[in-house]
């Protein structure tokens, strides 16, 4: 049986980044660019490794509207390929499908302030069009994730024979 892992990336380092924490502080995000992801992927596995592992993250563009954005995209940009670099390097494939999404915060109560936010879309549904792709009686898929829009995929791909 082919066995195939597909990761939402930004789902799984936030939630590593959560429980590693102290204190109910997360991680920063650069605290995981050493981290054993395969390792992990293979001790929950045991056994039965995957053929393939595939971690989906968002494409990344500049975004120039204040020169704060612009270095704060830039910098985002650096960091991701980095980062891309160090999941690839554990013979990991690194599928870019989304976007970021700019969104701007509420003014602060106080000084009015507006914040700029980053909003990662699409991502889960690239990895629910791959596990589709994927799923075949001779397949088992492993979804490492906690988004439930996944859920729809799940049960299709269930219905085509794959093994979840």
């Amino acid at each position: 049986m082919r066995r195939i892992v597909l990761i939402d990336g930004e789902n799984l380092t936030y939630g590593l980044r959560t429980l590693l924490g102290t204190e109910g502080e997360k991680l920063p995000r650069n605290s995981l660019n050493t981290y054993d992801f395969r390792g992990l992927i293979e001790e929950i596995l045991a056994e039965q490794l995957p053929g393939e592992i595939l971690w989906f993250g968002a494409r990344l563009r500049q975004y120039a509207e204040t020169p704060e954005l612009l270095e704060k995209t830039n910098n985002a940009i650096r960091r991701q390929s980095y980062f891309v670099n160090h999941v690839q390097s554990q013979k990991i494939t690194f599928i870019k499908v989304g976007y970021l999404r700019l969104r701007e915060t509420d003014p602060c109560s106080q000084c009015q302030n507006k914040e700029w936010k980053f909003i990662e879309k699409g991502v889960d549904v690239g990895l629910a069009v791959r596990m589709l792709a994927e799923a075949h009686e001779d397949t088992e898929i492993i979804i490492v994730s906690a988004d439930t829009d996944l859920l729809p995929a799940v049960r299709a791909s269930k219905k085509l024979g794959a093994k979840i």
